[in-house]
């Protein structure tokens, strides 16, 4: 992929062609986003294979190995996929990186998040195709989709020694963020923003992992 972003929607014609073309195990140079609403994700990742039932979220860090393979599901599929070069969001980019470590699949457990996904994916796709589109806006909106992956992510059971795991890392992330701006007057916001969370919620992890 040349552009540093990209952009395209997997309907049900998409699928029946992907699904009859060769498709084997390959690596990207670039980070990507899938997002279904309706269908099927066979996806082949770190060497196991998942099935899901949309609405499922999946991203890909560059360099993995996987194979996707849409399906239809009653005969619908509605898949987002976005692709972009690491350093179009290269502030974010470690955080993407620990939070989707061998777990890339998310299962939604309604449809109300996809709902809110699939609009903010309307928009991107509406700029994309702009003659000549304001990557800056894509870049807000691509950050806002993460934001409300992770959100998503938080709403899940999760047992405790995973939530200590995702805890450890985003203290970790956090650490890095300070080695990278302490010469900078930044407050707790702009730290919660690049990792993809409330305030609130770093305070508790700083003060959980501290105790």
């Amino acid at each position: 992929m040349t552009e540093i972003f990209k952009i395209f929607r997997v309907t049900a014609a998409e699928s029946e062609k992907i699904i009859h073309s060769v498709n084997e195990p390959h690596t990207h140079t670039f980070e990507e986003l899938i997002i279904g609403g309706q269908g099927q994700l066979e996806h082949f990742i770190d060497f196991k294979s998942h099935l899901m039932d949309a609405p499922f979220i999946s991203f890909v860090t560059q360099g993995k190995i996987h194979r996707v393979r849409p399906l239809l599901k009653d005969g619908k599929c509605d898949i987002w996929a976005l692709r972009f070069k690491s350093e179009f969001i290269a502030e974010t980019t470690f955080s993407l990186y620990a939070s989707f470590h061998d777990k890339a699949n998310i299962q939604m457990q309604s449809t109300q998040c996809f709902e809110r996904l699939d609009t903010i994916c309307k928009i991107i796709f509406d700029e994309y195709l702009q003659d000549t589109p304001d990557l800056a806006v894509i870049r807000q909106l691509l950050s806002t989709l993460f934001t409300i992956i992770e959100s998503e992510r938080r709403k899940l059971n999760l047992d405790d020694k995973e939530s200590k795991k995702i805890q450890g890392s985003t203290f970790k992330n956090f650490l890095i963020l300070l080695e990278e701006h302490y010469k900078e007057h930044k407050d707790v916001n702009f730290y919660a923003n690049k990792l993809f969370m409330s305030s609130r919620n770093l305070n508790l992890i700083c003060q959980n992992i501290l105790q």
